[in-house]
């Protein structure tokens, strides 16, 4: 029997690849429809495709609004699916979205129709992620942009007349991988907490804690893939045509390459989303911070390429990384996936659409909003990061000796645990939660598994009445005597 169920996990785990390669048909799908390089948009222009981008943003932005209402009235807990709903949930998707693109109907309801099924083909997606470890997550994330990044190359030499069939295709595989026995997930179904849970409330700030940095990025990010959409309007010369396409090519090959590093960092008990926060996020803000500023200068079409290929690249991170935080977070904080999937569809739909629509009220000055936006971005992190980051205690003062700072939290984190009634297990997980560890490091370290780790953690969070690892850190580091 044991024999029988560590075959079924190992086949499981082997599906990963194949899964991954249909989600990464579904954003190669979405790149030939409402990238300005896509090949519909090429074949179509960019004043014909407009209206369908658009519509397909605010289609977003309706279901996602949707989801948040519905699940916020449901105090954010209502289970989203199993592995059967979801694929449903993707078959219809797929077949809205097939008859939005193929289907010949007016250029608003096709954008509409196109719009509505992809939030439900990522509405699955979301789901089935929520269901990985997180060194799956960047796994099936880079494989997914890598997939994209080969289908948009090669779609670029596609025939126009068969464009639209080879969007079919990519749109079939995508919910065949719903279909693939990996989505019953290897890490098995979302664990449930032990005894009373976070109240909404408190479940909602989890929430919030755990992905502002990365989803506020991406909304910027999408913001800014709004208004250069069609940079026509902003009176801006940029390399039209087959290097522009290739540059979204590379920058999505070295996402790719990037969250396959992280993946392996995280295998080894490394904290994956820590780094790519706090390290790699910041550094792809200087590129949207300084690239707007060699526009107006005689550069030379090498540099601008460059710049090119590192804001493609941005995108990917950006959309990525706040992908991989919601589906984590969904787990973490017991907030359901599609409260999730809401949040992230209205936020894109909505950035998207004031991105096509603020350049008609800004002209070509909207070109630097990218810069304002991410350098209030990037100073309001460095503000809220200052004593903690992303969970990781303050560094301690140069000549503080680190076995008098190691004793100083080892007395806090116990008189905390006492104050708190913790049971044996909940006082070991604090104190390795404390220290800045990820939750593979803690179930590898306690010889348990992640859910188990993720079950005495919120445990923690509801006695001691918190919502995130930020304000357990503040409580252990503060100054007030306990």
């Amino acid at each position: 029997m044991a024999e029988r169920k560590h075959e079924g996990r190992v086949a499981g785990a082997g599906m990963l690849w194949p899964a991954s390669c249909c989600f990464g048909a579904l954003i190669a799908a979405l790149v030939v429809a409402i990238h300005r390089t896509g090949a519909m948009v090429l074949a179509a222009g960019l004043a014909a495709w407009k209206p369908f981008a658009g519509v397909c943003f605010a289609g977003l932005l309706v279901f996602g609004g949707g989801l948040v209402l519905f699940y916020a009235r449901e105090g954010f807990d209502r289970s989203s699916g199993c592995r059967r709903r979801r694929q449903v949930i993707g078959g219809i998707g797929a077949l809205v979205a097939v008859a939005g693109w193929l289907v010949p109907l007016p250029m608003f309801a096709g954008g509409a129709a196109a719009g509505f099924g992809a939030s439900l083909l990522l509405l699955a997606w979301l789901d089935w992620f929520a269901r990985r470890t997180m060194a799956e997550r960047f796994f099936c994330t880079g494989l997914a942009f890598a997939t994209a990044a080969v289908a948009s190359a090669l779609l670029f030499y596609v025939p126009t007349s068969l464009v639209s069939v080879v969007v079919a295709v990519l749109v079939a595989l995508t919910w065949i991988g719903l279909l693939l026995p990996a989505s019953e997930g290897v890490a098995g179904a979302i664990a449930q907490p032990e005894g009373e849970g976070l109240s909404p409330k408190e479940r909602l700030k989890s929430f919030a804690a755990g992905t502002w940095r990365p989803v506020v990025g991406a909304f910027i990010t999408m913001f800014v893939f709004g208004f250069t959409w069609d940079t026509d309007l902003m009176s801006i010369t940029l390399n039209y045509g087959a290097s522009l396409a290739f540059e979204k090519v590379i920058g999505m090959a070295l996402g790719a390459a990037l969250f396959a590093g992280l993946s392996r960092f995280a295998r080894k008990g490394g904290d994956a989303q820590r780094v790519l926060f706090n390290t790699v996020l910041p550094l792809m803000v200087l590129v949207f911070v300084i690239r707007p500023y060699f526009l107006d200068v005689p550069t030379g079409a090498l540099v601008l390429s460059v710049f090119g290929v590192l804001r493609e690249a941005g995108f990917a991170l950006f959309l990525g990384a706040a992908w991989i935080a919601v589906s984590d977070a969904a787990r973490e904080s017991d907030v359901s996936t599609g409260f999730s999937a809401g949040v992230l569809l209205a936020g894109f739909g909505a950035c998207g659409l004031a991105g096509l629509g603020i350049t008609y009220v800004l002209g070509p000055i909207v070109s630097y909003m990218g810069a304002i936006l991410f350098t209030f971005y990037i100073v309001i992190i460095a503000i809220v990061n200052a004593p903690i980051v992303d969970g990781a205690v303050a560094k301690a003062p140069a000549d503080a000796p680190k076995d008098d700072l190691e004793a100083v939290i080892a007395r806090r984190c116990e008189a905390l645990s006492d104050a708190w009634a913790l049971t044996p297990r909940e006082r070991e997980v604090m104190a390795l939660l404390t220290r800045g560890h990820s939750y593979p490091y803690i179930a590898k370290e306690l010889v348990v598994s992640e859910n188990t780790v993720r079950t005495h953690v919120r445990n923690v969070y509801r006695k001691a009445k918190i919502g995130s690892r930020e304000e357990l850190i503040a409580l252990i580091h503060q100054d007030a005597s306990l």
